[in-house]
């Protein structure tokens, strides 16, 4: 089994050269690929918190609508709210 172990081990010298670029090949590769992302990330994140400030603030002006045109039909339509008063100082 030793012997097996040895045999395996003691490949060529040009083998391990060829393995060792192919690694290091890899490993720039990837790197290049994580650095891609991290400045895509930092150009994409202020873009998306700008679009969703935008769509807050449209989701803000229709409710605002919609409470304003509540209000109007509810002058229109004569309702009446009634109520209590309660005197706190007593």
């Amino acid at each position: 089994m030793q012997n097996k172990l040895k045999a395996a081990n003691n490949s060529g010298f040009f083998a391990r050269i060829i393995a060792w670029m192919v690694l290091g090949l890899l490993l720039v590769v990837g790197l290049a690929v994580f650095i891609f992302m991290l400045l895509l990330s930092w150009l994409l994140i202020p873009i998306m918190i700008w679009r969703g400030k935008r769509r807050m603030a449209g989701y803000q002006n229709q409710a605002a609508a919609q409470r304003q045109q509540g209000r109007h039909d509810s002058t229109q339509k004569g309702r009446v709210f009634e109520a209590e008063v309660i005197d706190k100082s007593e």
